[in-house]
């Protein structure tokens, strides 16, 4: 059984969640009240069963609703990625995007380049520098194919596979007290402050702390937005700050110590792509990725 539903009547559907009325879901939608419960309405009749129900002056999911919901922001996602790509296939040509942030950029043009020799009848992939905080998320709109990321990750709409993993080490002021020291556990690091980077996740968070594999009391230095500011910060023994191996700036910035630490979870660079990508070209350049991983380490 097929059914006449346009992708209008999904996003009609996600914004009455959202807003949780048919007022203030219009008025986020550009429309009116009446269009909005008509149109939420007919939905309604061609799956024949109610989507909301009223409770104490508040609009609030059917099970049905709720089920819909999650899939109309799924099928509602995949469709602005699609045409996201179309659209940058229009000004950019054909070809496939690979991001990474800054300090994996080493590795982003070693897979590019031997990728693109490997393959040079295929479609060509190019390798572009992005924020860490929207890599994920351009992943999932369409504007990347592929990019190489730091775990941990919000991975919804995302698959993954693992690329490197590197020994985490900690930066330390000169003036620490087991600056010296050839290795540190990380239980002996309780109680440091760390600098901290603004809207982490739980799971982020943990990881950047190190606290991620077991318990450890920690205070917060401060906020930091930058790897010039979390440098200075340590600098001038604000904090102290975890980072991969591979990240460890040459040469070591003035008044900066660097230790191995044990009892540390690794930093893992993994390749994502969004989860309903069917490209082969996005395929073929994710085995390669992976297979590669030595060779580019």
């Amino acid at each position: 059984m097929g059914f006449d539903i346009d992708l209008k009547h999904l996003r009609y559907l996600v914004a009455v969640a959202d807003e949780g009325s048919f007022t203030r879901g219009a008025e986020a939608l550009g429309m009116t009240q009446p269009a909005l419960s008509r149109a939420i309405k007919a939905l309604e009749e061609a799956l024949g069963t109610p989507l909301f129900v009223r409770a104490q002056h508040r609009l609030e999911l059917t099970e049905a609703g709720r089920m819909l919901t999650q899939e109309a922001r799924t099928l509602l996602e995949t469709a602005n990625a699609a045409l996201a790509r179309v659209a940058r296939l229009g000004r950019e040509g054909p070809r496939l995007r690979v991001t990474a942030r800054g300090c994996d950029i080493d590795v982003l043009q070693k897979l590019v380049a031997s990728y693109n020799e490997r393959f040079p009848g295929e479609l060509p992939a190019r390798g572009m520098m992005v924020d860490w905080r929207v890599q994920a998320g351009q992943v999932r709109t369409g504007e990347a194919d592929v990019t190489l990321l730091r775990a941990p990750f919000e991975s919804r709409g995302l698959d993954s596979d693992l690329i490197r993993a590197d020994p985490r080490v900690v930066m330390l002021p000169e003036s620490h007290p087991l600056a010296g020291r050839e290795s540190i556990h990380r239980r002996e690091l309780a109680g440091e402050a760390f600098p901290l980077w603004p809207d982490l996740t739980p799971a982020e968070k943990d990881y950047w702390l190190g606290v991620d594999l077991a318990d450890h009391d920690w205070k917060p230095g401060p906020l930091v937005r930058d790897a010039a500011q979390l440098v200075g910060s340590i600098r001038l023994g604000d904090g102290i700050g975890f980072i991969a191996l591979s990240h460890v700036p040459a040469p070591l910035p003035a008044g900066i110590s660097v230790v191995p630490v044990e009892g540390l979870s690794a930093s893992q660079l993994r390749i994502a792509w969004a989860a309903s990508m069917t490209s082969p070209d996005v395929a073929r350049f994710v085995r390669h990725a992976t297979e590669h991983a030595v060779a580019v380490a």
